[in-house]
């Protein structure tokens, strides 16, 4: 509620109401302790607030964070003109010029200040302008370098999850999440040194979650100050679609393993990790057996989930540092890095082999699988991928012509 006038003479009351009247203009009468005595209807319109609501206000309130205020040319009695920005009762901002009168009344000093909205002009241009302003599909948020909010379009309220109301009163950066705020030092400075910058960063909803952003902020000079124009495109869609895109090109699209692309590029860093340390490297081929007849027995829509039951599984049996990738058909290829001896290596092929022939019911039938695997060691003197896998797959043949689970590479036994 507004603080009421006090008045000592209501000769001088009235003498006020009537002068800021006629004064063209937004003008308001201020005490010599900064109070306002007296506000026109313009005043009213300008700051969005009754003229009952103006009078009594301390007229520093009237000022935003920072900028130029009342009080020097109160305090020292002197008139002059000055821009500054003011606070409307919604919270947004307004550029204005202020021209400060001091005079006296009945023996009490008092100033009058007419405020001019640096932001009128041609009604029709400044129309069409807030207008586009407001229907951009991107947020547009206008700040000091202290994050407080000058200006904003209705875009930047729905990316928050807010009423304009709200988000007009928004605290300073809330609309980065507090995490992302350490950065915002360095990127003002670069902003400022270069007029602009376009970086990509995270958004702040009022529930607490965060978007994906692409900001393009510029930075101007207005009153007197650096302010930051950033706008502020949502690009989570597009995040989305090249984490699809980079789905289907890296991995397989019935079980979501690597595909042979990634598990090419995965090989050529374990190689490259194996020979600079001088780690074992080995390599598992997994060939299902039989399992031609799923299909044709049970249906296409068994086989493949029996594929991703298995897939599941040899993620299950190894490492989180190995690699499980799906090769082709009914066949597997596992890169196991780091190993500490070729009995290891046997270990984890014995390990495979007992997780793939277990039981599991599809379609309504109890389905077994068996498979046979080859392994290999990678040779850093010879090998590459190519030659790996060559030898891993003799050693499946191998395996599976001697009816055994598993076996490991040998010249010496896998080209009998």
């Amino acid at each position: 509620m507004a603080a009421r006038r006090h008045r000592s003479e209501p000769d001088t009351a009235a003498m006020l109401d009537s002068f800021v009247e006629i004064v063209p203009g937004a003008s308001l009468a201020i005490s010599a302790d900064g109070r306002v005595l007296a506000a026109n209807a313009e005043a009213a319109d300008l700051y969005g607030r009754p003229v009952a609501d103006l009078v009594g206000m301390d007229a520093a309130d009237l000022c935003a964070p920072g900028s130029p205020g009342f009080t020097p040319h109160v305090d020292t009695h002197a008139d002059g003109t000055f821009d500054s920005v003011h606070v409307r009762a919604d919270c947004t901002h307004v550029p204005v010029r202020v021209s400060t009168k001091s005079s006296t009344i009945f023996g009490s000093p008092v100033h009058i200040a007419t405020v001019l909205d640096c932001g009128a002009g041609d009604h029709e241009v400044e129309w069409i302008r807030a207008a586009a302003f407001d229907a951009a599909l991107d947020a547009i948020i206008v700040h000091d370098l202290e994050g407080n909010l000058l200006h904003f379009n209705s875009a930047a309220a729905q990316a928050a999850g807010m009423d304009p109301e709200e988000f007009a009163c928004i605290e300073p950066w809330g609309w980065v999440p507090p995490k992302g705020r350490e950065s915002i030092p360095a990127r003002l400075e670069t902003v400022a040194e270069h007029g602009a910058l376009i970086f990509e960063a995270q958004g702040w909803r009022a529930d607490g979650t965060t978007y994906e952003n692409e900001v393009h902020a510029r930075a101007l000079t207005l009153t007197g100050r650096t302010i930051v124009v950033s706008v502020v495109r949502d690009i989570s869609e597009r995040r989305r679609a090249e984490a699809d895109i980079h789905m289907l090109a890296y991995h397989d699209v019935l079980t979501g393993l690597p595909n042979r692309t990634l598990l090419s590029e995965r090989a050529e860093q374990a190689m490259a990790e194996a020979i600079r340390y001088g780690d074992l490297l080995g390599l598992a081929f997994v060939d299902l057996d039989e399992f031609k007849p799923i299909n044709d027995d049970i249906g296409h829509s068994a086989g493949d989930a029996v594929l991703t039951a298995i897939a599941d599984r040899l993620v299950s049996a190894v490492r989180t540092e190995d690699t499980v990738a799906r090769f082709g058909g009914d066949e597997f290829v596992v890169m196991l890095p780091r190993l500490s001896s070729v009995h290891a290596l046997e270990l984890i092929g014995a390990k495979l082999s007992r997780a793939v022939r277990e039981p599991l019911e599809t379609g309504g039938h109890l389905v077994q699988v068996t498979a046979s695997i080859g392994l290999a060691i990678f040779d850093p003197l010879e090998d590459g991928l190519s030659s790996l896998l060559s030898k891993a797959d003799m050693a499946m043949y191998s395996a599976k012509r001697a009816g055994e689970s598993w076996r490991v590479f040998d010249e010496k036994t896998v080209l009998r």
